[in-house]
């Protein structure tokens, strides 16, 4: 079980944070997409959402599937993996959204 402290209260309250940030410039994005009708645009989105998820699947692993703070070894390596790899997705498609802009 999670073990209720104040840093852990900090950690899920700056990842929700990130989340609520994530999910407004995402819909931002989709709304700029939808006045625009540019299909660069919804690689913008893609980005963002992308970044958004990789900056809350360590917690959302932690909190909501293990239950525990305690990542160590391979465990954390493959989540910090993961986080890495939708972050770089989410940072490539910015890219290209900003390129064909």
């Amino acid at each position: 079980m999670v073990t209720e402290s104040p840093k852990a209260g900090l950690f899920i309250g700056i990842n929700i944070f990130v989340l609520l940030v994530g999910l407004i410039l995402t819909a931002l994005s989709y709304g700029a997409y939808r006045r625009t009708d540019k299909r660069e645009l919804l690689f913008a989105v893609g980005g963002f959402l992308s970044i958004t998820l990789g900056a809350i699947i360590e917690v959302f692993y932690e909190v909501g599937v293990k239950g525990s703070y305690n990542l160590f070894g391979d465990e954390l390596l493959t989540v910090q993996s993961i986080e890495s790899i939708l972050i770089g997705i989410g940072l490539a498609s910015l890219f290209y959204s900003l390129r064909q802009y």
